[in-house]
């Protein structure tokens, strides 16, 4: 994905102004955010994800209360982000719930469940669109394009370098064949038309590149 040009963060401060954050926690919590998603050992889940993940928001007609709820949960939902752990998801999830609770955030409850179901799509159970557009905004790289998708997975090898190629592909080749094997990848209609078929191109390839190594 192509780094961005500007600075978009300001979407962090209009998110914490809506919500009545003040802005000397607003400011604590986005250099929090930056430091983390810059992290050396990071190559997609970076910044650059959560900036896609936002674009593609603002694309669909969601307003409001639960825009918001996204919104927070794009920000929060890699925060800690380590490859060999296990708890990534269920502590991004905590530390989102902390903070936006002690700042009487009234869906604090509702973002850490979108980013602790983000912890297995393959088995997820999405009780409403909110956490089905989550869903389908975090997994919307499968169905980028061919060159997009390429550089997606390269990344990930890289983020996953403690593990030998074997271990690697075989734990990767079994991810990528339970995501196709789902009756539908993306839980949104709109995401469905604009990313399914591509999605599944993409996977397709990259297990058949996996198989052969």
């Amino acid at each position: 994905m192509p780094e961005q040009n500007f600075d978009p963060t300001h979407r962090w401060f209009d998110l914490c102004y809506r919500n009545h954050i003040q802005i000397n926690e607003a400011v604590s919590m986005c250099n929090e955010l930056i430091d983390a998603y810059n992290e050396p050992h990071r190559h997609y889940h970076t910044m650059n994800h959560v900036y896609s993940c936002l674009n593609l928001l603002d694309g669909l007609p969601v307003t409001g209360e639960n825009k918001d709820m996204l919104e927070f949960a794009i920000w929060f939902h890699d925060l800690i982000y380590d490859s060999a752990s296990q708890t990534n998801e269920q502590e991004s999830a905590t530390l989102a719930y902390n903070w936006l609770e002690n700042r009487n955030v009234s869906y604090a409850e509702e973002v850490e469940r979108m980013i602790e179901l983000s912890a297995d799509y393959i088995t997820a159970q999405l009780t409403n669109e909110t956490e089905k557009i989550f869903h389908d905004l975090d997994l919307a790289i499968l169905g980028s394009p061919k060159v997009t998708y390429q550089e997606y997975a390269t990344n990930i090898r890289k983020e996953y370098k403690h593990m030998s190629d074997e271990e690697f592909n075989a734990g990767r080749a079994s991810f990528i064949t339970k995501i196709i094997e789902k009756e539908t990848i993306f839980q949104t209609e709109a995401f469905h038309d604009m990313f399914e078929e591509t999605a599944r191109e993409n996977m397709r390839d990259e297990l058949e590149q996996l198989t052969q190594k």
